[in-house]
């Protein structure tokens, strides 16, 4: 009795925990291998990934000196609840960037409707700032932030276009994985 009580509060405990990373970026481990986001993105083949047949490399230097790596991104998109289902972004896809089958970044972007309806309610820029530190801003705020918390980094933008739509969105991410955000853009 004594012995599956023990295992009964085991596997509550790694359940609860468990569930509890699932809605931490900081949880995720950048450059390790893209296995890692399954549980978010489902299976990533290899062979289903973009240019999986040129493999990227360390080139370059950063003012740290620390080496980027670089080479084709694969983008996977999921629905918000993969990631999280206790706390509510409004309408947002969860991207997971991928390069040389390694985890490069994941990113939280809104979909907005022609009124900008998502940014609007601040669901994004309140798990933002409660996870990451403030924001000083107004309603109409636009521009972007960044943190560094230990080896990672955290980019959070709300911009607004010449035709009046808010792209906003927080991606994590590290210093030799950045450059994926930008290759990664269509």
């Amino acid at each position: 009795m004594k012995k599956y009580f023990l295992t009964l509060l085991l596997s509550l405990t790694l359940f609860v925990t468990q569930k509890s990373w699932a809605c931490d970026l900081l949880a995720i481990d950048i450059g390790s291998d893209k296995s890692t986001i399954e549980n978010i993105f489902g299976t990533i083949d290899t062979e289903s990934m973009d240019n999986t047949s040129s493999q990227g490399e360390l080139v370059g230097t950063t003012k740290s000196g620390e080496s980027k790596v670089t080479g084709p991104v694969s983008v996977y998109i999921a629905e918000k609840n993969s990631f999280c289902e206790d706390i509510d972004f409004g309408e947002v896809l969860i991207k997971g960037y991928v390069v040389n089958n390694k985890v490069g970044a994941v990113e939280i972007e809104v979909q907005n409707g022609s009124n900008n309806d998502e940014s609007n309610k601040g669901l994004l820029n309140q798990y933002v700032q409660a996870n990451f530190g403030a924001i000083d801003t107004e309603k109409n705020w636009a521009g972007y932030k960044y943190w560094t918390i230990g080896e990672k980094k955290i980019y959070y933008y709300k911009i607004k276009s010449n035709a009046g739509e808010i792209i906003e969105g927080v991606a994590v991410t590290s210093q030799n994985y950045s450059d994926v955000l930008i290759e990664g853009e269509y």
